[in-house]
């Protein structure tokens, strides 16, 4: 973790292009790949990133209102689920794809490295086993009870395959390119990468809803904040993020 933020705060003479992202030096006056002009008067500026603001608030208090949604009786079952699933899938793509020409470079794996995935997804397991069981000490500290994911599946039929959908597989691709994509994308237009980084995490933490999950939500959303963004791809975190959830599937299950 200390050396991907030391890798953010090392000087640059790059900077990624306005218009297309891709990197240029940082005097140049038009981008060397798409020929857009570089420079934004200061009122522009402050327009277009309040402009950037209200669009990734507005993409929040979206997810914001189903998850809250979700402590409703009216809104228990698997329907509610589908549902609620459906909608913050769709509405992590229509972000995304709405600065399409940007954000789709992160979907490219130029640099994949198996060794790297290995390591990444070892990591997400291990992480997970120490959250397993400091959640459950905390559970049973604080609550008095055992917690269990699977009860809510466990009377559907494929029980075990709904849990690994909407657990690990879903969670993995859709809260990765809404938080790690969009999200994060977004907010580097209007601050530095690291303060990004550090406020997708925060606000990817505050929308499980969760106190006492905080406690490892943030450091496990600042981790794939650094990945991301060290890696130029979304993909190393969605596999880590995959590997993460399914563990906590399988100590269900098993």
């Amino acid at each position: 973790m200390h050396n991907l933020i030391t890798e953010l705060n090392e000087p640059s003479d790059k900077t990624p292009c306005i218009q297309c992202g891709d990197l240029i030096t940082i005097n140049n006056r038009f981008c060397n790949y798409c020929g857009a002009a570089q420079y934004i008067a200061p009122r522009e500026a402050f327009s277009y990133k309040l402009m950037l603001m209200k669009q990734a608030g507005f993409y929040y208090a979206i997810d914001l209102l189903v998850c809250i949604l979700a402590f409703f009786d009216t809104f228990h079952g698997l329907s509610w689920l589908i549902c609620a699933d459906a909608i913050m899938a769709f509405t992590a793509v229509a972000f995304f794809a709405y600065d399409w020409q940007r954000n789709k470079e992160i979907l490219k794996w130029k640099s994949f490295s198996f060794i790297k995935l290995l390591g990444f997804c070892t990591i997400a397991v291990t992480a997970q086993v120490l959250v397993h069981y400091s959640v459950n000490w905390l559970n049973l500290t604080v609550y008095s009870k055992d917690v269990s994911y699977y009860s809510f599946y466990a009377s559907y039929g494929y029980g075990k395959i709904l849990l690994i959908m909407f657990t690990a597989v879903f969670p993995a691709l859709f809260e990765e390119l809404g938080y790690r994509g969009y999200l994060l994308q977004t907010l580097s237009k209007i601050t530095d990468d690291q303060q990004a980084v550090y406020i997708s995490a925060f606000l990817f933490a505050i929308i499980h809803l969760s106190l006492l999950s905080l406690f490892w939500l943030i450091p496990f959303a600042l981790f794939l904040g650094f990945i991301r963004v060290r890696e130029k791809t979304i993909w190393y975190g969605v596999f880590f993020h995959f590997c993460f959830n399914l563990t906590a599937c399988l100590f269900e299950l098993l």
